[in-house]
């Protein structure tokens, strides 16, 4: 079987549009034209892969299969266009990479500025959201690479992964706060703390979820909601609140004797923070750096716990 790439965007662009006559028209095509190329593609592929109707066209679930597929050569192609202009202009390429918070604050911008002194001819994009959405945006090759925790997300057969370095959650409090001084805490044993906690929608709280989850717990339901880890941070050392975050967010305010860091007794086996990247294919050069970057780093980061298993 082989597939005309050209079919997939056009099934695409039906998909999108909900029918053949918008497409065609956001194509520049006839609609005879497209009609006929999908109907070609329904030959290379043995099957139907779309029902037409009076109220337009649908894909069916054999549609729906190439969709990932469409997707995945659609920002390909877009990623070798932006390659190509990138060297116009005199700069070696493109990095696209994947993260989620934790990994925001230091890891990551750490490596970054360690690639950029060595390759300043790189254009960098770093994209935070959800695990689940950013591994799909890995899978259809919109990023290169992630840097998250692992075991956040569902594992793919198309992708690979890689522990870096352990990091424990940690509740966090002022100074002044009557917890500041205990060496740990059971999550378990704080229901009647003033929480101050991420909102509804971000990856922190998707993450955050799984801490409470993990020590048997319901979501706070009297707390204060933000999407802000700046926000988190004053209202802990501000408004007598306490909130959950990796100890590595706040490893300047708690050098500083702004905000106390205690263990957490309670919150279940760690999930390592590693890399992420499509099995059986070649990282890109910008990629391959960033890679052996960061590897070097979380090896001789001090603060590093050693990567746990991820299972």
């Amino acid at each position: 079987m082989k597939i005309e790439p050209r079919r997939l965007l056009e099934l695409l662009a039906v998909a999108r549009h909900g029918s053949i006559s918008g497409a065609a028209e956001a194509l520049g095509l006839s609609q005879p034209a497209l009609s006929q190329s999908i109907a070609l593609l329904e030959r290379e592929v043995g099957v139907r892969v779309m029902e037409r109707g009076r109220q337009g066209a649908r894909l069916n679930g054999f549609g729906d299969a190439l969709m990932f597929h469409a997707e995945a050569l659609e920002a390909l192609l877009a990623r070798a266009a932006e390659d190509v202009r990138m060297r116009a202009l005199g700069l070696e390429g493109t990095l696209a990479i994947g993260i989620t918070p934790i990994t925001a604050v230091d890891l990551v911008p750490r490596c970054i500025e360690v690639l950029m002194r060595e390759t300043p001819g790189i254009a960098v994009s770093v994209v935070d959201g959800l695990d689940q959405e950013i591994t799909e945006m890995l899978r259809t090759r919109k990023l290169d690479l992630l840097v998250r925790r692992l075991g956040a997300a569902a594992q793919h057969p198309d992708t690979e992964e890689e522990a870096l370095l352990g990091v424990d959650w940690a509740l966090i409090t002022a100074p002044d706060h009557p917890l500041a001084g205990r060496g740990a805490v059971r999550l378990s044993d704080l229901g009647d703390m003033r929480w101050v906690l991420p909102a509804g929608g971000s990856a922190f709280r998707q993450q955050m979820e799984v801490v409470f989850t993990a020590a048997g717990l319901d979501w706070p339901v009297r707390s204060i909601s933000t999407n802000s880890i700046l926000a988190i941070k004053s209202m802990v050392m501000n408004a007598g609140c306490v909130s959950v975050v990796s100890s590595r967010l706040v490893e300047v305010e708690a050098a500083a004797g702004r905000l106390a860091v205690i263990r957490l007794a309670d919150v279940g086996s760690r999930r390592p923070v590693g890399l992420v990247w499509r099995r059986d294919e070649p990282l890109s050069p910008p990629a391959a750096r960033f890679a052996r970057i960061i590897r070097a780093i979380a090896r001789d980061d001090p603060a590093a716990e050693p990567p746990p298993s991820a299972s």
